[in-house]
C-alpha cells in the first residue's frame, strides 16, 4: 500500500497543497532564471553586435587610419629635452599673446606627463583680455601641425569690466611616445 492511500482526506488536501506550492515556487524560480539569462544574453549579443559594427567601420576606413598614422608618425615631434620643451612652449604662448593683445598672468610650466600615445608638456596661464583678442590668441596657439592643445579652460567675464574676459588655461604640446 502507498503512503498516500493511508492518509486522511485532510492530510491528502494538505499534501496536495504543499506539492502545488512547491511546484509553483520551483516554476517561478526557473522562469526567473530563464528571463534573467535571456536578458543577459541579449545584452551580450548587443555588445557583440556593436563590437562587430566598430570592427567593420575600422576595416572599411583602414586606409584613412593608415594614412593618418603615417602622417602622425612623420609630423609629431619627439621629446628630446624635457626641461627645455616647457620653456619653448611658454615662449610660443607669450608670442601669440603679444600678437593678440592678451595679458598673461601667472605662467607656470608643469611636469612632463606620460600617456600611452603621447608625452605632454603643460603650461598653465591666466589671461585677461577682450573676447575678440582671446579668440585670436586661442586660434594662434592651437594649431594641428604644432601639436599644441588646450587641455582645460575656464573663462569668466571680468567683474570690474564687462568687456574683458579672465581665463585660466592649461595648454600643452604633445610629443610622440617613446
Amino acid at each position: 500500500m502507498s503512503a498516500f492511500a493511508n492518509m486522511t482526506q485532510r492530510e491528502k488536501i494538505l499534501a496536495s497543497g504543499v506539492t502545488a506550492v512547491i511546484f509553483v515556487l520551483l516554476n517561478l524560480f526557473l522562469i526567473t532564471f530563464f528571463f534573467r539569462s535571456q536578458a543577459r544574453l541579449r545584452a551580450e549579443l548587443a555588445l557583440k553586435h556593436d563590437s562587430l559594427q566598430t570592427a567593420r567601420t575600422l576595416l572599411a576606413e583602414r586606409d584613412l587610419w593608415t594614412k593618418r598614422d603615417a602622417w602622425l608618425r612623420e609630423k609629431q615631434p619627439k621629446l628630446t629635452n624635457e626641461s627645455g620643451a616647457g620653456v619653448d612652449l611658454l615662449d610660443q604662448i607669450k608670442e601669440a599673446a603679444k600678437k593678440s593683445d592678451v595679458t598673461l598672468e601667472n605662467p607656470a610650466i608643469g611636469p612632463v606627463q606620460k600617456a600611452p600615445n603621447y608625452r605632454s608638456v603643460p603650461v598653465d596661464v591666466d589671461t585677461k583680455c577682450a573676447w575678440e583678442a582671446l579668440i585670436q590668441f586661442l586660434h594662434a596657439v592651437q594649431t594641428p601641425d604644432q601639436f599644441v592643445v588646450i587641455e582645460s579652460a575656464t573663462i569668466q567675464i571680468d567683474s570690474g569690466d564687462a568687456s574683458k574676459m579672465h581665463g585660466h588655461f592649461k595648454i600643452a604640446r604633445w610629443f610622440a611616445p617613446q
